[in-house]
């Protein structure tokens, strides 16, 4: 009844996005001060108008899901596909495409973006800001240059390792990292991260202090307490739905990457939970099934439980998966115990409405914050998840305070470079890895097969690769085992194989990687094997939604 009622008062009454700061009050904070000079759109000043129509935060998320942005803040990337050193790959995408080369002397700023739940470039909220972060200054842009890293399985990135991604995961982003900051050494560099690409870019800020190249970051719409976020999420019947339809999103990934997740047999009872199909080989031996009630099979909670626990990271002592339960990757996960290590300005930017981050999560976070000089909290009463659409038209209105922060953290770095460890001005490419740290070089070999060397388990093959010159799709499959400890996938190796697989071309490639950290690094794939679309322009817009709907940003 009251919830109707203020759906009312606020159609009537369209609230305005007005943010409320969170922030360690012991003593003066120069991230706060900062961003009540440069950042207007959080300081109330020039904050905007929630759409009328658009009355909730329900409202306001689902409408990321079903409206059509195909024709709103197109871009197009030229894609870059990188190999790890567990063989896993991951794609990256750049605009504008006149940015996308190396530049050893460009110190123009540089923002690498996360995306969140099964997402990509392609999606509406990832695009709003990218269309106008790189639209050149004399346009009414920022100038900058933009990098969206898509995880592994995602945006039409194929899957060549037995692992996917996770909130717990910060080693494929730190790769990414490696790379970006071999390309553009002198570029200062800020990070931004969606959702669950935001929680990873958290957990990341935490682990990293004051090793990394960052000079700051953004979250939008994090987790940043998995657990209490989980719970939340299937407190009511309204937010069971939510639950279930991320749970899908998962699901749909995990499925459609099922013949690389089988090549190892450790999976093949938790894959056949969790997809309900037969993946062991021996015919007689009755498919596994879920015999729990909870959680509840379909729900975000579930897929967490039977699959992302065991394929979301690395084993030790690369990482510390696979996790006995959801609970148990959730706690290990959550970035909210790492912020007193966060070493870099980091604003998190949350709404209240938010039916998928609810605020009743944040009460944490508000508390932590307190021992975390260097994070600030700006929340807003509405704005859903991922959605702060504003005005008549019900445009994205949140890429206007990110530029202004991202403008302000480049100008005061400009102006004030330091050589502090900490706050504002520090970090920068003094602090790359390619300068502080000692970096390993090594030849890997790398074999290209025909998809079809790829046992299938439901009889479709991925649209995802390359192809060869009879037109038949190719994927790329490390071969020198890279990581001792753990266990390298291969066609040739499947147990599920019937037929010998055929030699493939091999590539004699360099891999770069960390000498402390050796899951951290990249083999960069030649523009010759177009795997992923590696080397070429895309033009990303809502048509290149693969497996996820903006609801699905988590």
């Amino acid at each position: 009844m009251f919830g109707m009622m203020g759906m009312a008062r606020n159609a009537l009454l369209p609230r305005k996005f007005r943010f409320i700061i969170e922030y360690a009050d012991s003593e003066p904070n120069a991230i706060v001060e900062m961003i009540s000079r440069s950042c207007p759109s959080l300081c109330g000043a020039q904050a905007a108008t929630a759409t009328r129509w658009l009355p909730s935060g329900h409202a306001q998320t689902i409408w990321s899901s079903v409206a059509d942005f195909s024709e709103v803040d197109k871009v197009e990337y030229k894609r870059k596909v990188i190999m790890v050193p567990d063989g896993g790959i991951l794609s990256i995408d750049m605009a504008p495409v006149s940015l996308a080369d190396p530049a050893p002397d460009d110190t123009r700023p540089t923002v690498v973006i996360l995306h969140g739940l099964t997402g990509g470039s392609h999606e509406s909220y990832v695009r709003n800001c990218v269309s106008k972060l790189s639209k050149p200054k004399e346009e009414g842009g920022h100038g900058m240059r933009c990098v969206v890293v898509n995880f592994r399985g995602c945006a039409n990135t194929p899957l060549t390792s037995a692992q996917l991604y996770s909130a717990c995961k910060t080693t494929d982003f730190s790769s990414a990292l490696l790379l970006l900051t071999r390309m553009f050494p002198q570029s200062p560099m800020v990070a931004m991260g969606f959702s669950l690409g935001g929680a990873i870019l958290a957990k990341y800020m935490g682990e990293a202090g004051s090793h990394t190249p960052l000079i700051g970051a953004i979250t939008v719409g994090a987790p940043l307490e998995l657990d209490t976020t989980a719970k939340a999420l299937e407190s009511t019947y309204i937010s069971m739905m939510y639950a279930y339809a991320l749970g899908s999103s998962l699901n749909a990934l995990g499925r459609k990457h099922l013949d690389t997740l089988a090549l190892s047999p450790d999976l093949w009872d938790a894959l056949e939970m969790a997809f309900r199909t037969k993946i062991h080989p021996d015919k007689k031996r009755p498919v596994s099934k879920y015999k729990g009630r909870d959680p509840k099979p379909g729900t975000l909670r579930f897929i967490d439980h039977i699959i992302t626990s065991r394929v979301g990271g690395l084993p030790t002592p690369y990482g510390s998966f696979p996790y006995p339960s959801a609970d148990a990757y959730y706690a290990h996960s959550s970035p909210l115990h790492l912020l007193h290590k966060v070493a870099r300005p980091m604003l998190a930017l949350n709404a209240d409405d938010d039916p998928v981050v609810p605020h009743s999560t944040l009460q944490h976070m508000i508390k932590n914050i307190q021992s975390s000089p260097n994070v600030v909290l700006a929340h807003s009463r509405c704005g859903g998840h991922l959605g702060w659409f504003a005005g008549p038209s019900g445009e994205r209105w949140i890429y206007q305070p990110i530029g202004e922060f991202v403008d302000a953290l480049c100008d005061t770095f400009a102006q004030h470079a330091s050589k502090n460890n900490q706050g504002l001005g520090s970090g920068g490419p003094r602090m790359s890895p390619w300068k502080t740290g000692c970096i390993d070089k090594r030849m890997v070999q790398v074999e290209l097969l025909p998809v079809s060397a790829l046992p299938s388990i439901l009889g479709q093959q991925s649209t995802t690769t390359a192809t060869t010159p009879d037109n038949e799709p190719i994927m790329p499959w490390l071969k020198t085992h890279v990581l001792k400890h753990m266990p390298l996938v291969h066609p040739k190796d499947s147990p599920r194989a019937t037929e010998q697989v055929p030699e493939g071309e091999i590539l004699s490639l360099p891999l770069y990687s960390e000498s402390l950290h050796p899951e951290v690094g990249y083999i960069e794939l030649p523009v010759s094997v177009s795997t992923g679309g590696n080397g070429s322009v895309i033009s990303a817009d809502a048509s290149a939604v693969t497996t996820a709907k903006e609801i699905t940003g988590l």
